[in-house]
């Protein structure tokens, strides 16, 4: 989670149990905007593997379906899914597999919009990232479906919903953010998963090009702190949602924690 930053520092914030593992969620965003529903990321679904559940200990107390059916939402009224990245904890909850075990789109009348670069690296990944992208989380959606819109660098794909290309994490990686007037929210995905990644120099191992990183977090935090964007981060648990302050001090926003 913290690539070459060493434990006795990311521990004082992040206390690791004694198989060396930290607490992360998956935060999943649920936005009306101009009488659309968009939803960005969709977490790990239903259809991961007995050995990979244990094998990163995973628990999830509501899936996104239950925060939808609570808000009084069907899965067929979303009209827009926003993927930062298809790797299989941000992009699992894409399809589900229905009571006879067929894979199905969770929001199946809805656009689904990624950048053509991340696609085509999740269906033909090198071997290091081989094991983070599960085709059956995103390959249906443009089998015969027509859900996928790709997209090819930054886009307001509707009014006030902005893509922003980041790369990085990934080829494809990208944030989502929301506008309206002089408000703004910000999902960062994996450019920032949590508190700790708040410091430029932090990242995480899996990101194939540091550097890049480093210079997108650095442009979005100057953006952030100037506008007063509303952050959200992609694995925070316990503060996933705040501001940054004069001098990058972070400033949860207590009604999203």
């Amino acid at each position: 989670m913290f690539g070459v930053v060493p434990k006795v520092l990311w521990e004082k914030q992040k206390p690791a149990d004694r198989n060396n593992m930290i607490d992360a969620s998956c935060v999943c965003i649920i936005a009306r905007m101009n009488g659309r529903v968009i939803v960005c990321e969709t977490g790990i679904g239903n259809k991961i593997s007995e050995k990979r559940a244990q094998q990163f200990a995973i628990r999830e107390p509501e899936d996104l379906l239950h925060a939808l059916q609570r808000l009084g939402i069907r899965p067929e009224e979303v009209d827009a899914v926003v993927t930062t990245h298809l790797h299989w904890d941000h992009a699992g909850g894409l399809t589900r597999r229905n009571q006879l075990g067929a894979l199905q789109l969770t929001f199946p009348k809805a656009r689904h919009f990624i950048q053509r670069s991340e696609w085509d690296f999740a269906v033909h990944p090198d071997v290091r990232s081989k094991s983070s992208y599960l085709i059956d989380d995103f390959t249906p959606l443009a089998d015969g479906h027509n859900a996928v819109e790709f997209l090819t660098g930054d886009a307001e794909v509707l009014p006030g919903v902005h893509l922003r290309h980041v790369g990085g994490h990934t080829p494809g990686s990208q944030v989502l953010i929301l506008q309206s007037g002089e408000l703004a929210c910000v999902v960062t995905g994996d450019l920032v998963c949590q508190t700790p990644h708040l410091r430029v120099p932090w990242n995480m191992s899996a990101d194939l090009e540091p550097l890049r990183v480093f210079e997108q977090k650095a442009r979005l935090f100057e953006e952030a702190e100037r506008h007063r964007w509303l952050l959200v981060l992609s694995h925070e648990p316990d503060q996933p949602a705040g501001y940054l302050e004069d001098g990058g001090r972070w400033r949860p926003e207590p009604r999203l924690a």
